[in-house]
């Protein structure tokens, strides 16, 4: 059934949609890279906090990392905007296949991977991922025409979520591996009739460093024609990022809804790899399967997310979308603090998928409307900024010892923060739906 709709939908939009095949490789490539990308990005979390038993340490490192990428964040808009995103796409992988593959060697000659190295990996993740998910949106905008931005956005979760969906499987497997035999699963007693080991750490990397060569090959043979013309521009990083904020500056309802809309996001990021794996852990007694299982089960929600966002929403605005889906969030970010069961964890995390991955799609089409290609880079470069901002302050503060001792006050504070969000979104509704973009942008 799936292959029929996968070559009816094939057939269709071949013949109608402007570099049809091209989004195909593409998608085709984030898929494979993203498969043990997401799996590396949950192990290396938990390596932390079950192996290490030192959470306070990869705070620290996650500390340092985001506070690194408030200076690349910005320059990685400039790139986004400046080269052909697809030499940017060429390069990622590059990096990120020389990286993954050059430590996973060092491990399997020495026996083991030394811990500054695995926060290399993190730290190396993480930047392609800043660099990767604006180059991605902003090069789906320059190649397709503007009917069709609501589908491609959807796609674009679908894809992304059912990779995360897949990559939490495989990282269940491989932080834990498989006994045979009699078991437990989510309280049903079910009977493994096989065994996996657990994988090493070098192997997780190694595997990386293989989808990221795989994926380079396949933007290699990629080719397309752009729908919207960008300019070249002249100067320095600074005067290219001072772009992005004056077409902000002169549009500051899209200022205020980027960032409203974004602040779930920031949830996201610090409950996943810094709050969630001392939750698990500490105040529900759960392990690395249990880790691996709330991410499994957030990636179906943003999967149901994906698929259904657009349709529920049909008859209103994204913006209001964005409203419902951050109350949301907001009630769900305090259900998780309050929840005393695993079981009860996976419920809230489907919900709180629903929550980041539905806003996701909804601010992403209002973007790809209300904002030039010239400067979409730039644009979310500024975002991401404030984004990171944010980050750095719920990270310092949910590091200190008092914190980590009692991690739902945690879910308690960002669920009172993404009602705020929520609550701007509904002061600034009428005017943000119907902001007129200030154009042109001056880019010389």
């Amino acid at each position: 059934m799936l292959l029929a709709i996968f070559v009816k939908s094939y057939q269709k939009y071949n013949n109608t949609l402007k570099n049809f095949s091209a989004l195909v490789l593409l998608f085709t490539a984030n898929t494979i890279s993203g498969f043990s990308q997401g799996a590396c990005m949950i192990a290396i979390p938990w390596y932390f906090v079950d192996t290490l038993q030192a959470p306070e340490l990869f705070g620290k490192i996650y500390f340092f990392v985001t506070f690194v990428s408030i200076f690349w964040g910005p320059f990685a808009g400039t790139l986004v905007d400046k080269y052909n995103r697809k030499y940017l796409f060429l390069a990622e992988n590059v990096f990120g296949a020389f990286m993954f593959l050059s430590i996973a060697a060092y491990g399997f000659y020495n026996g083991h991977i030394p811990t500054p190295l695995v926060a290399i990996c993190f730290a190396a993740t993480f930047f392609v991922y800043n660099l990767h998910y604006p180059t991605l949106f902003a090069f789906a905008q320059e190649i397709i025409e503007e009917k069709y931005y609501g589908k491609i956005s959807t796609w674009l979760e679908v894809q992304g979520q059912f990779t995360s969906m897949i990559s939490g499987a495989i990282a269940a497997v491989l932080l834990s591996g498989v006994v045979k035999g009699p078991t437990q699963f989510l309280g049903l007693d079910i009977n493994i009739p096989f065994s996996i080991e657990a994988w090493s750490l070098q192997k997780i990397f190694l595997m990386d460093g293989i989808t990221y060569t795989i994926s380079f090959v396949l933007i290699s043979f990629m080719s397309f024609v752009p729908t919207v013309i960008r300019k070249k521009e002249a100067g320095n990083v600074i005067k290219q990022f001072k772009i992005g904020i004056t077409f902000l500056k002169d549009n500051p309802m899209i200022f205020v809804f980027g960032n409203a809309a974004y602040f779930i996001f920031v949830t996201i990021m610090v409950t996943n790899y810094m709050v969630m794996p001392e939750h698990i852990k500490t105040a529900l007694n759960g392990d690395g399967n249990d880790f691996a299982l709330c991410e499994m089960f957030y990636a179906l929600g943003a999967l149901g997310a994906g698929l259904s966002a657009r349709l529920l929403f049909k008859r209103t605005t994204s913006v209001a979308g964005n409203i419902v889906l951050t109350i949301l969030g907001a009630f769900t970010l305090i259900g998780i603090g309050l929840a005393s069961k695993l079981w009860m964890v996976y419920i809230l995390l489907f919900f709180l998928a629903v929550s980041n991955s539905g806003s996701r799609i909804m601010r992403v089409i209002y973007m790809f409307k209300h904002v030039p290609n010239q400067v979409i880079g730039r644009t979310q470069s500024v975002f991401q900024f404030i984004n990171f901002i944010l980050r750095l302050l719920f990270i310092g503060l949910f590091s200190l010892v008092y914190f980590t001792e009692r991690t739902y006050l945690d879910f308690y504070i960002l669920g009172v923060c993404s009602f705020i969000a929520g609550f701007i979104l509904i002061h600034y509704y009428k005017r943000i739906v119907n902001v007129k973009v200030t154009l042109p942008v001056k880019t010389s």
